[in-house]
């Protein structure tokens, strides 16, 4: 284990400096030394890496193979680095998923099973000293209310023991997602946070509980996590709870980014490396939404995280944060390449993709009467609408707008208008993560 993950305290210090000080030079002669290190590392422990690099250059890191979350579970055996067995994994983390107890740990070791907002199942392998290293790490950069001790209830599907944190006064409660409303709001009155984390869709429900008086808190800061936070549903949550909310955009697969004190998305860039790339696999300019990103874990050896492929589409903002720090900024993150929408172009027949923004950004301001939504896209030509009103709103004047507006989003990229199926329910929450994906696209296989 490198010094600096071996202490906490200097992991810290060391982060704080960093993000602080650190010049664009500085942040990539660190990414280039470390990018190599991991590498030559995964090589020399893992029987996977040291085949799947056989016929590179360890040295020309941007010409390595890429990974994604399939190619490392069928591969689990021989892609860790502790020989740890793939089916005794997964059968442990079933089983916590089971028991929901989140205490246990395999070996000593964190074993968490994520869904990824697809539902497609991973495991992910956290040592001790892992885990120590990333909480100094959130420690030194997370915005916190000033002069108070934190008091943080934590809300998600599952626990992890590497969010375990009771000390000086200082602690974290998990609240279980899954559980009635009822018993959510009870805890979190008994608790009174002064800071709470959950996904932007639970963080709405409990604005909205908020607004009808039915939830009596009065926390200082919002965490918002797990899925995409949407322009409106921030400001939604800035007005009804009265304070600030910030993000953590994160995954199984790192700790990529987190909002500094001008509130501002920053990647973690002495954390992972973030490889944005066109169709063509060439870097693209800041600014620009990339086609494809990959992630280095910069750290991580228990389970190597290297030019490894996320679905997110997300756009750099071009110009440095006003906080000082030359970590670069997220300016948005689009979403998953999945929630990207599709059209056949009417001139060439050819696919044609549509940044999911155009479409959210086209129903919410459809009607100010809608409370939530969600659209669906299972073929070129079919799209389906659940809708959630406002009691006693216009269903038939609203649907009406809707459907126009949607169908003028096609047309203005060219391409053939959609029959929309519109259903005024509540939305669907997916079975497998339980989040909720606001525009989701079904359609396989979908440039041509």
């Amino acid at each position: 284990m490198e010094f600096e993950t071996r202490f906490p305290l200097i992991f810290y210090i060391l982060s704080k400096y960093r993000f602080k000080f650190w010049s664009v030079k500085d942040i990539k002669k660190y990414q280039e030394k470390k990018t190599k290190e991991i590498a030559r590392y995964a090589v020399e422990h893992s029987k996977f890496f040291k085949k799947h690099y056989s016929k590179y250059n360890i040295n020309k890191f941007s010409s390595l193979p890429i990974v994604n979350k399939k190619i490392m579970m069928d591969n689990l055996t021989e892609y860790n680095t502790l020989g740890l067995n793939r089916d005794d994994l997964i059968h442990f983390a079933l089983n916590v998923e089971k028991t929901r107890d989140f205490s246990l740990r395999f070996n000593d070791i964190n074993i968490g099973m994520s869904s990824g907002t697809s539902g497609n199942k991973g495991i992910v392998i956290t040592t001790k000293e892992e885990e120590n290293y990333i909480k100094a790490m959130y420690v030194s950069r997370l915005v916190l209310p000033k002069r108070e001790k934190i008091n943080c209830a934590f809300i998600l599907r599952v626990n992890t023991p590497a969010f375990d944190y009771n000390k000086s006064g200082n602690k974290l409660t998990y609240i279980n997602q899954l559980q009635p409303m009822e018993k959510t709001i009870e805890q979190l009155e008994k608790l009174n946070p002064n800071i709470v984390s959950a996904p932007p869709s639970m963080l709405k429900l409990l604005a909205t509980k908020l607004q009808k008086r039915r939830l009596k808190i009065r926390p200082k800061l919002l965490y918002s996590y797990a899925e995409v936070l949407y322009p409106n549903v921030k400001k939604y949550l800035e007005n009804n709870f009265k304070c600030e909310v910030h993000e953590v955009y994160q995954g199984s697969e790192g700790y990529y980014a987190l909002t500094c004190s001008h509130g501002n998305l920053h990647i973690n860039e002495d954390m992972v490396f973030f490889e944005l790339l066109d169709d063509r696999g060439l870097p693209i300019k800041d600014g620009e939404p990339c086609h494809k990103l990959l992630v280095t874990d910069l750290h991580k050896k228990s389970q190597p995280i290297i030019r490894y492929e996320l679905n997110d589409i997300i756009t750099i903002n071009k110009e440095k944060c006003s906080c000082g720090s030359n970590f670069r900024v997220i300016k948005q993150i689009q979403g998953r390449a999945d929630d990207m929408f599709w059209g056949l172009r009417t001139d060439t027949k050819k696919s044609q993709f549509i940044f999911q923004d155009y479409i959210s950004r086209t129903i919410i301001s459809a009607s100010e009467d809608i409370e939530e939504y969600q659209a669906t896209q299972d073929s070129y030509t079919e799209i389906t609408l659940r809708i959630q009103l406002k009691k006693g709103s216009n269903k038939e004047k609203i649907k009406e707008q809707l459907i126009q507006k949607l169908k003028k989003v096609f047309l203005k990229y060219h391409c053939v208008e959609p029959e929309i199926k519109l259903i005024f329910c509540l939305p669907l929450f997916n079975k497998g993560s339980k989040k909720l994906i606001r525009i989701k696209c079904n359609i396989g296989g979908r440039e041509k």
